[in-house]
């Protein structure tokens, strides 16, 4: 017969983390590798907007705010929308040209904290 112990649950509690970092961890590779999409792939499906409109609607609809964002090699700004309580979020890329399309969307976003580094003397 097995016998629950408190090292079973420190063994699964592990996993489960390791399984939600994981997940955000692939959010974030299948974003950087959605930079790659040419814009006109992007606009084939209906995805692009005017980045004010675009904006306007997250937060109207869905109460979206930016929370982060990072510039790619070539001139991309990628921004991360989610709703204060993490139920939706939205990855959205605006290209140079001032494109703004829709790369991905979901719900349950959550947030991983950075590591704090060493103080810099």
């Amino acid at each position: 017969m097995f016998k629950y112990s408190k090292h079973y649950d420190a063994a699964v509690e592990g996993l489960r983390m390791r399984s939600v970092i994981s997940i955000g961890l692939s959010v974030l590779v299948f974003a950087a590798m959605m930079v790659s999409f040419q814009v006109t792939e992007a606009s084939a499906q209906n995805a692009c907007f005017e980045r004010g409109a675009l904006v306007k609607h997250l937060d109207g609809k869905f109460q979206e705010a930016p929370v982060a964002a990072g510039l790619a090699a070539n001139g991309s700004v990628l921004e991360v929308f989610t709703s204060p309580d993490g139920v939706t979020w939205t990855i959205v890329l605006t290209q140079p040209n001032g494109a703004t399309c829709v790369m991905a969307s979901g719900e349950s976003w959550m947030g991983i904290p950075l590591k704090k580094k060493g103080k810099v003397s």
